[in-house]
């Protein structure tokens, strides 16, 4: 398997594939302020062909500012006006992070955040821990 190029910091790599009734957009490093008009841009191309759904793939973004977050949100507004629909799908974990933080999942079509459980430090007896399994 090829190995992918290395990216300079800040860098940001925008694929768009078109088929008949589907366009996919990959995102791959940084999207930031600088790089956002390359996925704006990208959008505004798929919205001149006939498509009726519209996925964002952001597996390989390794970093997302708020900026680039209201990106993301215009595009799915954006998208849905056209009107087609929007799916991101494979969000990577510095997204999800951004959109738990600002509370947007919802607003990007994510499934809600799944709680994770939070043990609490267990009482010790004669200096071993007491209800913790292993």
């Amino acid at each position: 398997m090829a190995e992918r190029p290395r990216m300079a910091p800040g860098c940001l790599t925008v694929d768009v594939t078109i088929g008949t009734d589907v366009a996919q957009i990959e995102l791959s490093g940084e999207m930031d302020l600088d790089t956002l008009p390359q996925f704006e841009e990208a959008v505004r191309h798929v919205l001149l062909m006939p498509v009726r759904i519209v996925i964002v793939d952001a597996k390989n973004l390794t970093f997302c500012d708020c900026a680039s977050l209201g990106g993301l949100l215009r595009a799915n507004k954006c998208i849905t006006e056209a009107p087609a629909t929007f799916h991101l799908a494979n969000p990577s974990r510095a997204l999800l992070r951004l959109a738990d933080l600002t509370r947007t999942r919802s607003a990007l079509g994510l499934p809600p955040q799944v709680p994770t459980a939070r043990t609490k430090p267990a009482p010790l007896k004669d200096g071993e821990a007491v209800g913790v399994a292993p």
